[in-house]
């Protein structure tokens, strides 16, 4: 019973990790775009297209780089927590 909480723990650990990331790099990529475009271009990928009343860009937004991002968080939350659980269980179980 221990251990699944600990694993549990973990994996909730992890997902918070992975939401958070993913919300402040997802913020971080939308202040770029939005505030500095021209930045914006030469960063992300961006394309221009030209239609019948003018031409515009449009910026790819990186949204697989910030889900790399996130499930690197997720395996660091993880790791993190599951070896800091593990450490304070070790010596509490009954004999």
């Amino acid at each position: 019973m221990i251990c699944a909480m600990v694993y549990i723990k973990s994996i909730l650990a992890g997902a918070a990790a992975f939401i958070v990331t993913v919300i402040i790099c997802g913020a971080i990529a939308l202040a770029l775009v939005v505030r500095f475009p021209q930045f914006a271009t030469r960063i992300f990928s961006a394309r221009q297209f030209d239609l019948q009343w003018g031409s515009y860009y449009y910026v790819n937004f990186p949204l697989w780089q910030i889900i790399v991002a996130g499930l690197l968080a997720f395996v660091i939350g993880l790791a993190w927590m599951s070896r800091r659980q593990s450490r304070r269980t070790d010596g509490s179980l009954p004999s």
